[in-house]
């Protein structure tokens, strides 16, 4: 299974979408027939026809419901979750938002004094893990309504003198669309009013090259997303056609747009095309390389950005280099998932399902000033996996050095994996069912942690990293109660 259908076929029963076809529509990947939504409590409702309020349809802004993307904010203080909707039980996808102090406040109490709070009780298989509804952790008021099936989520922080300044950016398969949303340190917004959970409105969703619905849409299937700040862009990948599209995004919400979109990859009907997609050095006034990789080749494709600050921006392709270094004997690696960079931008982490591997590239700088692109090392490391995060959860008395932390989407673990050397996995944690995406969080040596969202139980693990923790690598808090599907 692939991730074009791994996020979608969840559900064969009745959708619950909402009637107004710009907003949502049915996946492309679905074969139910589309109906209005409502949820089918009795036969005789069903027979009814339409007949639900909004409010019977909207999904809530204190729950997870098939969580995707994640993002944190750069002081720590709030992650940003992508809630895809994929059994279409709701109206609509959702952005929440978790507050991280109340997070480390009841992980705090748990490791240290084993104090368990109202809503939340100890896992009876798994004796370090305390599982809490996860209602007390979202701030209600500050969740914003998107399309369904989303599957990225990215940040820019413009923040300046005190003042927090977020974008939050989600792609959505559903529509196609691209949804982005303010953040101020108290909610997100995406509409021009000042209703609480509110539906993003068509100047919050890029479906069309500058915003003109009289010029090309947006392909199918936008998958993975990077963005950068200093620079003002955003690049998302595109699984069904191996496009990648450029968004010019400064802190001026008004010039958000789409203004080119290329075809890089050639996408197949089992694995798809461009999958993931990352910067060697976010920030960088002097320029960023990005790297894009695609499910259905083995290679790696390189990108400049030109012309931004007003002028018509676009996607510069540069060089490539192949996966040919792990694999069968000819050296073949394809069905590339995820890829990310150390802070530096010397190390280019590559995550592969075939072979299932995690390969560790020097992308350092050359004499020319060009990245060598040179293999270091490799891991095996278990089937389907979907992304990665990285994190260095030693201290100053105990220095461990940076760690690849790989979800397991079909293991349902994540492989921790030290990239010295030849590189190794150094520990397997069971999360949960169908780990997606993971998230590494770090206020202080004492909070460390990875957050992880299981897609299909709609729960997300928090394992404590901290060197020095009693409960290193394991799961300490589940937040949600995790479904039966």
């Amino acid at each position: 299974m692939t991730e074009v259908t791994e996020v979608t076929a969840v559900s064969t029963t009745a959708q619950a979408t909402s009637c107004d076809g710009s907003r949502s529509k049915p996946h492309p990947m679905r074969t139910a027939a589309r109906i209005c939504a409502f949820p089918l409590v009795a036969a005789g409702l069903a027979a009814a026809g339409c007949t639900a309020s909004a409010e019977d349809v909207r999904p809530p802004p204190d729950q997870l419901s098939f969580p995707t993307g994640m993002a944190a904010s750069p002081d720590g203080s709030a992650l940003f979750v992508a809630n895809a909707n994929s059994e279409l039980r709701y109206d609509s996808g959702s952005i929440g938002v978790i507050d991280l102090n109340v997070v480390r406040g009841v992980i705090d109490g748990w490791v240290g004094a084993s104090a368990i709070p109202a809503n939340c009780t100890p896992d009876l298989d798994h004796g370090e893990t305390l599982v809490c509804d996860e209602a007390q952790f979202f701030r209600r008021d500050a969740a914003v309504r998107v399309g369904n099936f989303a599957t990225d989520l990215t940040i820019q922080d413009f923040s300046a003198g005190g003042t927090t300044k977020l974008r939050v950016i989600v792609p959505t398969r559903g529509d196609p669309s691209i949804a982005w949303a303010d953040y101020d340190g108290n909610r997100l917004s995406c509409t021009a009013g000042t209703d609480t959970f509110a539906l993003c409105d068509d100047a919050h969703r890029l479906s069309s090259l500058d915003n003109d619905p009289n010029q090309a849409a947006l392909l199918g299937e936008p998958f993975s997303v990077f963005a950068d700040a200093v620079r003002g862009f955003a690049m998302v990948s595109h699984l069904a056609t191996g496009a990648i599209t450029l968004i010019n995004a400064p802190a001026d919400s008004g010039q958000v747009a789409i203004v080119d979109t290329q075809g890089v990859f050639t996408p197949t009907l089992s694995n798809g095309g461009a999958s993931t997609i990352a910067g060697r050095t976010p920030g960088s006034k002097d320029g960023d390389l990005i790297y894009a990789g695609a499910s259905s080749e083995n290679r790696i494709q390189s990108f400049t950005v030109t012309n931004l600050d007003g002028a018509a921006a676009y996607l510069v392709p540069g060089a490539y280099f192949f996966l040919d270094s792990v694999g069968a004997s000819a050296g073949n690696s394809t069905d590339t998932r995820a890829i990310r960079f150390s802070a530096s931008g010397d190390r280019l982490y590559v995550v592969n399902r075939a072979p299932p591997s995690l390969q560790v590239f020097d992308t350092s700088l050359s004499p020319t000033g060009v990245p060598r692109n040179l293999l270091q090392g490799a891991s095996d490391i278990c089937r389907e996996a979907s992304s990665l995060a990285l994190l260095d959860p030693g201290s100053d008395a105990h220095p461990v050095g940076e760690r690849v932390y790989v979800t397991c989407f079909q293991d349902g673990q994540i492989y921790i994996v030290d990239p010295t050397g030849l590189s190794h996995v150094e520990d397997i944690v069971t999360v949960g069912r169908q780990p997606y995406a993971a998230v590494a969080v770090a206020t202080d040596p004492a909070h460390k942690q990875l957050f992880v969202s299981n897609f299909l139980e709609d729960t997300i693990a928090v394992i404590d990293l901290s060197i020095d923790s009693p409960k290193r690598n394991r799961v300490v808090l589940r937040i949600g109660i995790p479904r039966a599907r």
